[in-house]
């Protein structure tokens, strides 16, 4: 069995290739840290900035994305959609070309011009016919809802 270790060496070296061919003409310019994150319900990767370095950005990815029974494109078109985050600004240092990561469909534009529109139609496809088996062969129970964290209200008596 791989370790966490060996599936974030694995994930470094797809996302260095995925970066190569998709976006060379624009380079990563800080420290970019690709892991696996942990068994989200509904998240299959999310980017943010690194806590220890203001200047650095961690994509985290669903490790069940490394189940045998998931294609390896699926994979491949989650850890796109974080760099294509990545490279729009967000938690990055690239200059932010939009207010918001995701109005207006703008990492969807962005993956069709890099030419992933068809993979990016059949992740689709498979994530939600299959996405529910995955959870539940991982011990994922998808009834159960997340308590939500509430926020405080300070100075409101």
């Amino acid at each position: 069995m791989p370790s966490k270790q060996d599936y974030n060496n694995y994930l470094a070296k797809k996302t260095a290739s995925l970066i190569r061919e998709n976006f060379a003409d624009r380079g990563v310019t800080n420290l970019l840290v690709v892991k696996t994150g942990r068994k989200w319900k509904r998240t299959l990767g999310h980017i943010k900035t690194l806590k220890t370095n203001e200047y650095g950005s961690e994509i985290e990815i669903n490790p069940m994305l490394f189940d045998l029974d998931v294609p390896e494109y699926i994979l491949d078109y989650v850890i796109m959609h974080e760099l294509t985050h990545y490279f729009q600004g967000f938690a990055s240092n690239h200059e932010k070309k939009h207010k918001h990561p995701h109005r207006g469909g703008i990492v969807e534009k962005e993956l069709d011009r890099l030419g992933w529109k068809e993979i990016q139609e059949k992740s689709d496809v498979w994530i939600k016919e299959n996405w529910d088996n995955l959870l539940k062969k991982n011990g994922v129970d998808a009834t159960v809802r997340r308590k939500t964290r509430r926020k405080k209200l300070f100075g409101l008596w």
